[in-house]
């Protein structure tokens, strides 16, 4: 894939893209970006539910998560922000992964609500292949959010989960008792019913990812409308959940949003040269993210949030 972007891209118009950008709007969309780490900052509070944890601590926390999320491949950037809550914080590996997967799931579930309508709308202008990895995506979401629902809130089947203390192999021990804290962190989750500020966060948190790519598109002189960076994003979400991406995304973000574009009637030169354009801008902003979660994270580790 990067291969068939350094060949087929046209440099030049790469290279007049940056030479007019409008820093206004570059601006606008890092305010945006930056916006969009603090409500998911907020909603990760929520899951903990540890207040005495600063707010500070925990935004360094989730920047360097988004950083790594976003530059590390085959998706192992998700293993950082269980790690970081418990190198930083000293919060429990079940706890804050129990936190991920929910955070995670709202995200999808979002997702998945305003897909059925965008196919309807693109059916016939969307690839096959993609349609039929929106449809599964979609499936897949459903059917989860009832596994979890019917393992968490099914008492016959949890009380058949109990840690586990024999001879078995000292790893099988460690990962079955470990599958035990995971449903117990996730039970208690689910037993707080905070859901409707989870499900508003996380509406909010979408439309800011959908409002930054769009100012950055406005950045670059392009005229879409704020419509179709929706149907673009949407359709890029389950594409982007397949475990394949290099460093930083390099190669799937271009073939990706370079096929989202031409549903547009733009020229696969046109959509390229958008793709890369944006990818570089926002690899620049996923930097900054980082940078400002080592500022906010500089002090020693802290262990009084056991």
């Amino acid at each position: 894939m990067i291969a068939y972007v350094l060949v087929k891209l046209d440099w030049q118009a790469v290279y007049t893209s940056f030479r007019t950008i409008d820093l206004h709007w570059l601006v606008a969309a890092f305010g945006v970006y930056l916006f969009n780490y603090v409500l998911r900052t907020a909603r990760f509070r929520i899951l903990l539910n540890l207040d005495e944890i600063p707010f500070q601590q925990l935004f360094g926390v989730t920047n360097l998560y988004g950083m790594y999320q976003n530059l590390m491949p085959a998706k192992s950037g998700e293993l950082s922000y269980p790690i970081l809550l418990k190198s930083r914080l000293n919060v429990p590996l079940p706890t804050s992964t129990a936190t991920l997967i929910t955070a995670r799931f709202f995200d999808f579930a979002t997702v998945a609500l305003f897909l059925p309508p965008v196919l309807v709308t693109y059916w016939d202008q969307i690839h096959p292949w993609v349609r039929t990895g929106a449809l599964l995506f979609v499936g897949g979401v459903f059917l989860s959010g009832i596994g979890l629902i019917w393992i968490i809130r099914n008492p016959a089947r949890t009380k058949q989960i109990q840690p586990i203390n024999t001879s078995s192999h000292p790893l099988v021990i460690r990962l079955w008792n470990a599958l035990v804290q995971l449903i117990g962190s996730m039970r208690a989750i689910d037993q707080r019913r905070g859901y409707w500020r989870l499900w508003l966060l996380t509406i909010a948190i979408w439309f800011c990812v959908l409002t930054y790519f769009y100012f950055i598109l406005l950045s670059l002189g392009e005229s879409l409308s704020y419509l179709h960076i929706m149907v673009i994003s949407i359709i890029m979400v389950p594409m982007t959940l397949l475990p394949i991406q290099g460093f930083a995304n390099l190669g799937t973000h271009e073939i990706g949003w370079a096929a989202a574009f031409t549903l547009f009637g733009y020229s696969k030169a046109a959509a390229l040269n958008i793709a890369v354009s944006s990818h570089i801008i926002w690899l620049f902003f996923v930097l900054l993210l980082g940078a400002l979660g080592l500022l906010l994270l500089r002090d020693k580790p802290s262990n009084k949030y056991a």
